[in-house]
């Protein structure tokens, strides 16, 4: 199949300041508020938006006295604009890592970012001052084979433990524990929890697997039915401030917990956990493991990884990531 050819497919496009005008303008809702934000008079807003209108072949505004108001089209040419102005704002500022020579770029995932990695910054920033760190943490997927990305540090299941794949290698950091954790007030009132079937007379709070209410039940020795009763969160970090409140009793990930459980926010009322169903990896681009400043956070990250095993083993079975380590 034949390549398109990208200078025609450029010259295709409407220029660069009638789209900033059109996106502007929609985002207004007026020209001469566009225009004000541009430095542009409205007129030149009007025209450059006119002119995409001919491009396009069709209306993006229905001009009413006052106010510009999206056409069908319009609003759907905003949703595009809006998605590729936000990608090519991130592109932009991913060249600054280029006048940074020690700039390393790390994607996880918010609540793993604020809870585990957060905490621990201040060693890094001790042992490496020279590193210059770019926490990317959201849900978005991401490609590490582009190279944007340095490291990421995501849940995996053990399958994943040690591919490699185009230039990509993940391997595992630790295991976790899901345990329950809530509020110390929620532990002992109305009477304190000591066995399984007590959780039932809390509030249980939950994320997108309830099942792992039913497996941790299950694993007791329990065929308790678990209430669909409760609030849901998709979000780990929501969850476990849910329970800092005392809003109920989650199955909380210990790893991403310790900093409650370390300064007496939560407590662990029942002395039963669960492994968790991933482990955390690291996954690195091949071609950024070359570099020293990317050795050195992970040489870094390897003995925090090794503090973190310890101080879940001290509450529980060890993790399965645990147990790989001691393999090798």
């Amino acid at each position: 199949m034949r390549k398109p050819d990208s200078t025609t497919s450029l010259r295709a496009l409407p220029s660069m300041r009638a789209l900033g005008a059109f996106a502007t303008a929609a985002r207004l809702g007026s020209f001469s508020k566009a225009g004000g934000e541009l430095g542009m008079t409205q007129s030149a807003v009007s025209h450059q938006i006119r002119m995409l209108e001919e491009h396009l072949g069709q209306p993006l505004f229905n001009r009413l006295h006052r106010n510009a108001v999206l056409t069908d089209a319009g609003r759907d040419l905003e949703i595009t604009l809006r998605d590729c102005f936000g990608r090519l704002e991130l592109g932009l500022k991913r060249l600054e890592q280029y006048r940074k020579p020690n700039q390393l770029i790390l994607y996880t995932r918010g609540p793993f970012a604020q809870r585990w990695l957060m905490p621990r910054l201040p060693r890094l920033k001790a042992r490496h001052p020279e590193l210059d760190l770019w926490l990317f943490s959201t849900d978005a997927p991401v490609d590490m084979a582009r190279g944007e990305i340095h490291l990421a540090i995501l849940p995996q299941a053990a399958a994943g433990h040690g591919r490699e794949t185009q230039g990509i290698e993940t391997r595992p950091l630790f295991g976790d524990l899901l345990m329950p954790v809530c509020a110390p007030a929620l532990a002992q009132k109305p009477r304190p929890l000591r066995q399984p079937a007590d959780l039932l007379t809390r509030p249980l709070l939950h994320d997108e697997r309830r099942e792992d209410w039913t497996r941790w039940f299950a694993a007791q020795g329990s065929r308790a039915a678990v209430p669909a009763q409760g609030y849901n969160f998709g979000d780990s970090g929501a969850l476990l401030q849910a329970a800092v409140e005392g809003l109920g009793v989650a199955l909380g990930s210990l790893l991403l917990a310790a900093t409650d459980l370390e300064a007496g926010r939560l407590v662990t009322p029942l002395p039963f956990a669960i492994p968790a169903d991933q482990d955390w990896c690291v996954t690195v681009n091949a071609e950024a493991a070359a570099k020293l400043n990317i050795q050195r956070f992970l040489k870094w990250l390897d003995e925090e990884a090794l503090l973190t095993r310890a101080w879940l083993a001290d509450r529980g079975e060890a993790p399965p990531a645990t147990a790989a380590r001691k393999g090798k």
